[in-house]
């Protein structure tokens, strides 16, 4: 079976990288399943997708191999054009530098006002951007990667020496070079046009700043505690303080030569490209004893950005691995290094991994760049610099064809668009002129209109689109008619004037599902719907009701409540509606309006506060009138403006009285550390109906600063109208007929039997419990083959004289004539979890049953594994075994209901059991069963009162 090749695969390469860290033996988490799919984004350059579950979770790893020595493929450094311009995204670098391709690189250090510099020496095109002297002096800690001139891939750790020359070869060491210095500029410091286009210039920091302007390798200028200057464009500038500077002055003079030189190991002007990252994670084949570059982040599993080549040379690997999330956990530095190992790569380094770690790369057939992993803080960070992939192969005639759509399956007399793309013989992208496309069909009937296809029969086939004599193929399965339809949300929340669309998914007998177009669905709307065309509602009349979407005689109904928000002003401060008060023994004060400082109108309130004692929590406050102001009960929102004199700790607070006369306090500001005006908003959500604000109030909770002044203005509430429609008016979805839930006679055969399914989520510990499972037990004894039980333990299965299983935390199979009864463990909220040995034993189970049907028996659906993707793996597993044996698949687990669905041919059941809602001693009956008919391969069931 494919899957399980896969796994075998997978999990032959991970037995051999077995390696020895500081002499302790680890190894990769087991490899439990694997997929990848490999694509070319230019010619040379290729991206492979790989999903892994492992012992220890997901991986989500793209990968990206580079033929260096292809003569259309350039690798460069992507940075910006100056060190201290705003940091930027490995995306927004790749577009504006016109990469197809590219990855984030060095580790750098901010500097305020979103810009920064990189670690380490960086070459961009050849040119030496900048470096430190001190970098490496000390130890092999932070490895580069390059490329040299002659297309030579190095991993090492480089070394430099920035040295100044001036009057008489007086010489001078240069601790960086278009880098802030670490040392307070008491070091020497060389930055030029690459750096920024000005000089530091003195300041309140550095008032004693010396720099040197030098310019054709002559001094212009010797600037002594000066406002910033011009940093010449063919020259650079000294800058130093101190002892350094006092040197730098008696050598370096007006209209007199000096020389700046870089040397460096290796020599950075045999190169091409050069970054920084930290560790060399594998060298020559061997992964290091002790890596060069340790943290506690690099021991724990992180998102990771690496880099390595192959044993001849010629292939650069750049590696992303997701991390710190539930689909993608991460790695550690050793796994790193080991994954490294398993992709080929002879020699490799880490780069910035964590928030940092992107990849994007060129889609094919087009010429812009989609993100391909999933940043770990769920949007591109910005950052100093990056790997960029290159094409610079000249523009080539059409020679291949890419045909994509939504969804390869389809409703018959339905409709499916289809996107061609075209390709050169370099894999570069080429326009294809839609007048020129013929399109085709093959394996199942149907009529096309431009690039939408409408089938007219049921099966499988392929999409063709021809270009001249090229043509490009993607398979197509046509399904029959849907039996039910869901829409993508069950109830429409929507502001007046905005929009929003529903997409509508429909599934077939056997559960096979497609997206529908919204033209081929018939919609209707009622109640103060009004807007709505092909899907899409707009907002336009604030009301409620109800949409209808039909296919056929097949309908799905979704709630619509439109509503508007109103802000309204409760107090403006221009009348007298409230007054001061405190505890005179903690603290004294004042409340009056004031036109000192106004945010709108004549007046603000100004409360002026003093508390004694700083250390305890006391309170100043401006109490309103009677109970204080109204409010409306569906208030959601307060928001007042506030202008603070002086930053401090102490704290805003409000309170709010609901229909019951409860109080709520509620954080406006949780510290006073603004001065002027900011307005400050705070939820009611909590509050289901607020009624009246009582009072503003300061709260001491600034030890130093105890007294100040405050004032407010535009208090105002935000109300939200969201008008309901009552739900037994809307319809109800269409239900499609279970063929399988029907009553059939039972004739006696070798493999035919009848065995019952029930559910219990506990140990029975009633009488009422007790009483009914006896009964239960004595019916499968004296007219059923078996009994399944998808809760945990029953008492009442120690009387039961047929075969029984309990799924309990444990796995195993249990053949029955021509049934395979395989029980999982899901108590941990997984397969993986509970243990992950028990994937790779469930897909040796699969690949060897006999017989014709498999019963799955489970504790929980798959729905509720703490990790869904694990729950669709294991949906996924089982359609694709159903589709490759033919044998009938059914899940049985514990549920909130009783019902049972089909998912492309495998089918679903959960039983409820004693958990059932209306199960009491009066109506005992309430609780089901599940009875199972199994005639060879027809199985049918029905639910039935214990």
């Amino acid at each position: 079976m494919t899957y399980l090749k896969k796994v075998l695969v997978a999990f032959l390469a991970t037995a051999f990288a077995v390696i020895t860290i500081s002499g302790t033996a680890l190894a990769q988490p087991k490899t439990l399943y694997e997929t990848s799919s490999q694509h070319t984004i230019t010619d040379g350059a290729t991206l492979e997708h790989i999903s892994r579950l492992t012992a220890d979770g997901w991986l989500n790893i793209k990968v990206l191999r580079i033929d260096t020595t292809n003569p259309n493929i350039k690798i460069d450094t992507l940075a910006n054009g100056r060190i201290t311009d705003a940091f930027s995204t490995v995306l927004a670098l790749a577009e504006k530098n016109g990469a197809v391709a590219a990855v984030n690189a060095s580790f750098f250090n901010p500097m305020g006002g979103g810009t920064g510099y990189p670690d380490g020496p960086l070459v961009r095109g050849g040119d030496l951007l900048a470096t430190a002297g001190w970098y490496n002096q000390n130890n092999d800690e932070m490895a580069s990667f390059s490329l040299d001139n002659s297309g030579q891939i190095l991993f090492n750790y480089w070394k430099n020496s920035l040295t100044l020359t001036g009057f008489n070869n007086a010489s001078f060491v240069v601790a960086q070079y278009n880098q802030p210095s670490r040392q307070q500029y008491m070091d020497i410091t060389v930055l030029d046009n690459k750096w920024g286009p000005s000089t530091l210039g003195a300041s309140e920091k550095y008032p004693d700043l010396v720099e040197i302007l030098i310019s054709q390798g002559r001094v212009i200028e010797v600037r002594q505690a000066l406002p910033a200057s011009t940093i010449p464009a063919e020259g650079y500038v000294v800058i130093s303080r101190g002892e350094q500077a006092v040197k730098l002055l008696e050598s370096f003079r007006t209209g007199e030569p000096a020389k700046f030189t870089v040397t460096s190991n290796p020599d950075w002007s045999d190169l091409q490209m050069s970054a920084t990252g930290s560790s060399i994670l594998v060298k020559e084949g061997q992964i290091p004893e002790v890596f060069s570059y340790s943290t506690g982040g690099f021991d724990k599993k992180n998102p990771r950005t690496l880099a390595g080549s192959s044993q001849d040379g010629k292939q650069l690997i750049l590696v992303t691995v997701d991390g710190r999330q539930d689909n993608s956990v991460g790695l550690t530095q050793t796994e790193s290094a080991q994954l490294m190992q398993e992709l080929g790569a002879y020699n490799a380094l880490a780069f910035d991994g964590g928030g940092s770690t992107t990849m994007v790369a060129r889609k094919p057939g087009t010429s812009s760049l989609d993100l391909v992993n999933i940043p770990s803080e769920g949007s591109l960070r910005s950052v100093a610099n990056g790997i960029g992939v290159f094409s610079q192969a000249s523009p080539a005639p059409l020679a291949k064809l890419i045909l994509e759509t939504e969804d390869p399956n389809v409703f018959v007399h339905t409709s499916r668009n289809y996107t061609l793309r075209g390709v050169d013989s370099f894999s570069n992208p080429v326009m294809v002129n839609p007048q020129q496309i013929e399109w085709s069909v093959r394996g199942i009937e149907g009529r096309f209109i431009d690039n939408q296809f409408q089938p007219t029969s049921i099966g499988q086939g392929q999409v063709i689109a021809k270009v001249g004599k090229i043509t490009g193929e993607l398979d197509i399965r046509s399904l029959s008619a849907p039996v039910k339809l869901e829409l993508s949300s069950d109830k429409l929340e929507i502001a007046l004037g905005e929009s929003q669309t529903l997409e509508v998914t429909g599934y077939d007998q056997q559960g096979f599902k497609a997206n529908i177009e919204p033209e081929d669905v018939q919609w209707a709307v009622s109640g103060e719907v009004k807007d709505f065309q092909e899907g899409t509602l707009k907002a336009t009349t604030v009301g409620a009701g109800y949409i209808k979407a039909g296919v056929g005689d097949v309908h799905a109904y979704t709630a619509v409540s439109i509503y508007e928000d109103s802000t309204e002003t409760i107090y403006a401060f221009e009348d007298d509606q409230a007054s001061f008060q405190a505890n005179p023994q903690i603290a004294q004060g004042s409340f009056q309006l004031s036109p000192d400082q106004v945010h709108g109108g004549n007046t603000s309130g100004q409360l002026v506060y003093d508390f004694f004692d700083t250390n305890s929590s006391g309170e100043v406050s401006l109490l309103f009138k009677g109970a204080g102001l109204s409010l409306a009960s569906d208030t959601s929102e307060l928001a007042v403006w506030i202008y603070n004199t002086r930053e401090n700790s102490n704290r805003i607070l409000g309170e709010v009285l609901d229909d019951t006369g409860k109080r709520y306090s509620l954080e406006i500001a949780p510290k006073l550390d603004w001065k002027g005006w900011q307005r400050m908003e705070v939820s009611l959500e909590k509050i289901k109906k607020p009624t009246k604000l009582r009072r503003l109030y300061v709260q001491a909770s600034d030890p130093v600063e105890g007294s100040g002044k405050i004032y407010f203005d535009d208090l105002t509430a935000r109300v939200v109208n969201h008008p309901v429609i009552d739900p037994s008016k809307i319809p109800q979805d269409s239900i499609p007929q279970d063929e399988a839930n029907r009553a059939i006679k039972f004739v006696s055969g070798p493999d035919n039997f009848k065995f019952a399914v029930f559910s219990s989520s506990q140990e029975s510990d009633t009488t009422l419990e007790d009483q009914w499972l006896n009964k239960m037990t004595s019916y499968i004894n004296e007219n059923l083959d078996m009994a399944v039980y998808t809760g945990q333990a029953i008492s009442a299965v120690r009387d039961i004289e047929k075969p029984a299983l309990i799924t309990e935390a444990e796995y195993k199979t249990y053949n029955y004539k021509n049934c395979s009864f395989i029980q999982l463990d899901t108590s941990q909220g997984g397969l993986r979890r509970s243990d992950p040995e028990q994937w790779l034993w469930l897909f040796e189970e699969l690949d060897n049953l006999a017989g014709s049907n498999v019963f799955i028996l489970m504790s929980d659906p798959p729905a509720r594994f703490i990790n869904a993707k694990e729950g669709e793996l294991f949906k996924d597993i089982l359609a694709e075994y159903r589709q490759k044996t033919g044998k009938n698949v059914w899940v049985l687990f514990q549920g909130g209901g009783n019902q049972s669905e089909l998912d492309r041919g495998v089918r679903y059941s959960s039983y409820a059991g004693f958990s059932i809602p209306d199960f009491s001693q009066e109506k005992p009956t309430a609780a089901n069963y599940l009875e199972v008919t199994v005639m060879g391969k027809n199985i049918t069931y029905e639910f039935k009162d214990l």
